[in-house]
């Protein structure tokens, strides 16, 4: 299990920071970086990674094709919410966007497989600190939230810049909230995607690897929705262009960014299996936990939280307590 743990914590790591190398692509817009982000995280890697450690891919996809249809519905709604989250971190910034909406991600996706599989388990002992550890986080993202009004009402000096500022936190809120919510959809496709594990396995495939079959799926469909978006920016904004502006350099950080994301969900996979049962719940909550302490670490050496008063930085480092708490409280 503390195998399980520690490749569930780099998840974290990797899915807290994966964003960061964007923020030195000064030339390019959000669709540049991420239409190169989801053909490397959600297409490529996945594919590779599956063909490596699943000897009969296709014949599991093949011989599970009910189940299939079922994950790439997940991956699509998922799609939708990994444009959400994208757009959130674009307008928030990291710091602030990542513990709003891997916070919801983190609540939704603990409790809802416990529902789907065995509500009886929530009034367990299991279950109830299931429900308190989330509780507390909950709070620590209402907290988040507090702290980055204050902060964007703070920075700003005349009554135009703080209705515009007021205006996107809203929007960038809103869009976070969004992002929670569809956000844990790729852990419902790794639920209801156990046959495909069962298959792989049966056809020889590792057990720590055996996710694999599922996230080629899931993610593929999601590439699909975010490809889509992309394409529809760039005719809007007539962004493709920006692909002539520090092209080797830029391409290299994007890419970058997709494989530290891909990594992410490869090990949550790996480890969720090390843990046993109770995987889905116990790993997804200490994922995304640790990826929002993560992404505000490295939001805060990106100077996210240059300028800030007193009165946003206190219930900041109090909501950061609180989400260690909660991980500490569902880990253990």
């Amino acid at each position: 299990m503390t195998t399980g743990i520690l490749f569930i914590i780099m998840a974290g790591i990797f899915s807290g920071t994966f964003a960061l190398p964007f923020k030195f692509n000064k030339g390019w817009m959000w669709e540049n970086n991420w239409l190169i982000w989801s053909f490397t995280a959600l297409l490529v890697a996945p594919w590779v990674a599956a063909l490596l450690t699943i000897p009969e891919l296709f014949t599991v996809l093949q011989n599970e094709s009910g189940c299939l249809y079922l994950v790439t519905l997940f991956g699509l709604i998922w799609g939708i919410g990994s444009i959400m989250f994208g757009k959130g971190l674009h307008i928030l910034g990291i710091s602030l966007a990542l513990p709003i909406m891997q916070g919801l991600i983190n609540s939704i996706g603990t409790i809802m497989p416990v529902i789907f599989k065995d509500p009886a388990k929530l009034l367990a002992p299991s279950g109830i600190k299931l429900l308190a550890g989330v509780s507390v986080i909950i709070f620590g993202i209402i907290l988040y939230s507090i702290a980055g009004s204050r902060k964007e009402k703070n920075l700003q000096n005349n009554t135009t810049q703080i209705h515009k500022s007021h205006s996107n936190f809203k929007k960038g809120l809103l869009i976070c909230i969004l992002a929670g919510i569809f956000g844990p959809m790729i852990n419902f496709a790794f639920v209801f995607g156990k046959p495909l594990q069962e298959q792989a396995i049966a056809t020889g495939a590792s057990t720590v690897f055996s996710a694999n079959a599922i996230w080629c799926i899931v993610l593929t469909a999601g590439f699909v929705i975010n490809a889509l978006e992309c394409i529809r920016l760039f005719h809007r904004n007539s962004s493709r262009k920006c692909y002539k502006i520090h092209t080797g350099r830029s391409m290299t950080f994007a890419i970058l960014g997709g494989t530290l994301w891909y990594f992410s969900i490869m090990f949550y996979g790996m480890g969720s299996n090390s843990i046993g049962e109770m995987g889905t719940s116990i790993g997804w909550a200490i994922m995304q936990s640790t990826a929002i302490i993560a992404g505000n670490v490295a939001g805060i050496a990106a100077g996210e939280w240059k300028g800030a008063d007193r009165n946003s930085i206190i219930p900041m480092i109090a909501g950061l307590a609180l989400l260690i708490i909660g991980i500490i409280v569902i880990a253990y």
